[in-house]
């Protein structure tokens, strides 16, 4: 067969500027105004046909690959069985037993290619003959459902759990936990986001524990400031829930005040609210229906552990 680059008279690595170069050398030889050559003319068609499939990287391409294919020697048909294959025909493939068509004839190529046309070696020549037969058991639509239905107790089974039993005893538990701790961190959501204001709140109470902060008291709420004394009022910001102070500004004796102080970054609604959010992913992953036993259980275990945290920093921060 004479293809397309010994019409040009090139090597098939030739590169783009290779190809135009010997088109047009050859069809100053072939053209018809320059010679009456029948011969001459008839190549001068070939040339060009060639120089249409190969100056186009797309055609080339499937040029190439229709003539690495050609040269490959033919496959031997595998023969054909009238009976299953006796053994597990998956595991002489090496494929999973949900294996498509596709991978099957992969799988058989590779082998075939790793075997040889022909083994000579008896062994080798037996196992050729067991990937043929696994081969047509699997590719054959009349085959493989009665050697799938020979081979079902044969497929590999999932080591069990030693602890399966162990979480569903702890399921009836832990899915509450969940739906609990869920509920919880809603209403953290809600108290982040609901402000009550309180103006010109009297002091109840003052602490002073040290020379830099006092704890002081009003009728809704309590917490530190620099300094205060007991004359003071204060205009308060708390969440409404947990009554969790957000910000606070002193009036002064005098008739005016400082500036707004503002708590929100140095509690659990700030950079630690960050607990709380895992807490709530957690008891919500736990709480889906479609949740293993064995995920319902860690969830709430790793959602319990978070909530102590949130309502530790709840309570103190």
């Amino acid at each position: 067969m004479t293809t397309y680059y010994q019409i040009l008279e090139l090597p098939e690595q030739a590169s783009a500027e290779d190809i135009r170069r010997a088109y047009l050398r050859l069809v100053r030889l072939t053209h018809p105004d320059r010679t009456p050559d029948p011969t001459a003319h008839r190549r001068y068609l070939l040339v060009n046909e060639a120089y249409d499939t190969l100056r186009q990287p797309n055609l080339r391409a499937r040029y190439d690959a229709n003539l690495a294919a050609a040269r490959q020697p033919p496959r031997p048909a595998p023969p054909r069985f009238a009976q299953p294959f006796g053994g597990n025909a998956y595991q002489v493939l090496r494929v999973p037993y949900s294996a498509t068509p596709t991978q099957i004839e992969q799988a058989y190529q590779r082998l075939r290619q790793q075997l040889g046309a022909v083994p000579t070696d008896p062994g080798l020549r037996a196992y050729l003959h067991q990937v043929e037969h696994a081969y047509a058991t699997l590719s054959s639509p009349q085959l493989r459902p009665a050697h799938d239905a020979r081979v079902r107790g044969q497929r590999p089974r999932p080591a069990a759990d030693p602890y399966a039993q162990a979480y569903r005893r702890l399921l009836p538990y832990a899915r509450p936990v969940c739906w609990a701790l869920a509920a919880f961190f809603l209403l953290l959501v809600v108290d982040r986001n609901l402000t009550v204001s309180f103006p010109n709140e009297p002091v109840q109470e003052l602490r002073c524990e040290s020379s830099s902060y006092c704890w002081v008291q009003t009728p809704n709420a309590t917490f530190k400031v620099r300094d205060a004394s007991e004359t003071d009022r204060f205009d308060v910001e708390r969440s409404a829930l947990f009554r969790k102070v957000r910000g606070y500004q002193r009036r002064l004796a005098a008739g005016g005040r400082e500036d707004y102080v503002d708590y929100s970054e140095n509690t659990i609604y700030g950079f630690a609210f960050l607990f709380p959010l895992v807490m709530g992913l957690c008891a919500g992953l736990g709480s889906w229906p479609r949740s293993s036993a064995r995920r319902t259980v860690d969830c709430a275990i790793i959602s319990t552990m978070l909530s102590l945290i949130a309502f530790y920093l709840l309570t103190v921060l």
